[in-house]
């Protein structure tokens, strides 16, 4: 089985292909680019090289992984735009993997607690808290001294926290993470305990293909025969992204008063979220 994987939900634009997946001759090709928001014109163009690098055809793809949400409200749309056309156009599965979990794989043989951080504009970041792979909290989009306060209280939750014992240092990650650092260090000026145990990661301004194509894997059981119905069945090509909040734009036209629209309902403010 062949799977490819588009990562565009950071400036970071990364994409991934893997021949013989679910096998043990698997083969990996990868490639990454700082894009910045050049994502629509660069995507197809670096999917159609690492496919011919490969020796391959469009035609042998037989799935095509897209990067959930959330991140940038732009990118995550051309992602998703070019990821259902590659689904339809080649007639295979789409599915979709959460941002912040592909972060947090990265950072997987970190002992401690790992906290993938990503710019949500407004003085706000689109964060999560994990353990092992494993997360613990909901996807969140929180000012920086939400995250300080649940530092705090996942650390307590925790065995490791336990009296005679320490926790075993917090690892932040994600192309935001230093300046998340720098805040939570102000913040933390008081409890130098809780300070020293933080931690940047420096390889966490990259991108998540790999990871993004991992985790896709990881949601099957190798060897099974009816791999492609199951795939099939569980296809999102008619979803969207996880986007955690309102765009700038549909947050300025809710603001417009109603009078100002002619009585024009905004569009999805009858939405919840």
């Amino acid at each position: 089985m062949t799977i490819i994987a588009l990562d565009t939900a950071t400036s970071m634009l990364s994409v991934a292909l893997v021949a013989g997946a679910f096998s043990t001759q698997k083969e990996q090709w990868y490639f990454e680019i700082a894009a910045g928001q050049r994502h629509g014109e660069l995507l197809m163009e670096v999917s159609d090289h690492l496919i011919k690098t490969a020796g391959l055809k469009p035609s042998d793809v037989d799935l095509v992984v897209c990067m959930k949400g959330p991140g940038s409200f732009t990118g995550l749309r051309i992602g998703f735009a070019a990821a259902k056309g590659m689904a339809l156009a080649l007639k295979i599965p789409l599915l979709t993997v959460p941002t912040l979990d592909c972060m947090a794989l990265s950072c997987s043989l970190w002992p401690g607690m790992v906290i993938p951080v990503l710019d949500a504009k407004r003085q706000c970041y689109f964060t999560a808290f994990y353990r092992k792979e494993q997360r613990i909290t909901e996807y969140l989009d929180v000012a920086p001294a939400r995250i300080a306060e649940l530092i705090v209280q996942e650390s307590k939750n925790t065995q490791e926290n336990a009296p005679g014992t320490r926790e075993r240092g917090i690892l932040l990650t994600g192309p935001d993470g230093e300046r998340v650092l720098s805040v939570l260090n102000a913040l933390f000026s008081a409890a130098p305990d809780i300070k020293e145990q933080i931690r940047l990661d420096p390889w966490g301004n990259k991108g998540w293909g790999k990871e993004l194509v991992e985790l896709a894997q990881r949601r099957f059981p190798t060897g099974n025969g009816e791999l492609i119905q199951e795939l099939r069945a569980r296809s999102e090509v008619f979803s969207g992204p996880l986007y955690l909040r309102k765009s700038d734009a549909e947050l300025r036209w809710v603001a417009v008063p109603a009078e100002d629209l002619g009585g024009v309902v905004p569009p999805g403010s009858l939405l919840k979220g």
